[in-house]
């Protein structure tokens, strides 16, 4: 069976418009991520910094005067013979 001629290009037509409209979502869906690029680059940025600032913390725990400092700072620990002095108004402690 032929069609005629007009027909044909009227059903090509058509195939190409439903062809065009299936991929206009996913089109817009990539344009959307493409503009959520930067700020997760710049996310990604601030979360290798605090990575690698939590890494110091943890290499200067594993030290002797790491460890005293710590003690002192948030557990309020003293050694013997240290002098303790309470100033009012003294920031809390967490």
């Amino acid at each position: 069976m032929r069609f005629s001629r007009p027909l044909q290009v009227v059903v090509y037509a058509a195939f190409i418009g439903v062809l065009l409209a299936s991929y206009v979502a996913p089109l817009q869906q990539i344009l959307e991520w493409r503009t959520e690029i930067p700020a997760l680059q710049e996310e990604i940025r601030e979360v290798r910094a605090y990575n690698a600032e939590q890494r110091r913390t943890i290499e200067e725990l594993n030290t002797p005067e790491g460890i005293e400092r710590a003690a002192r700072e948030h557990y309020g620990m003293i050694r013997p013979g240290d002098k303790v002095y309470i100033v009012p108004g003294d920031r809390e402690r967490p």
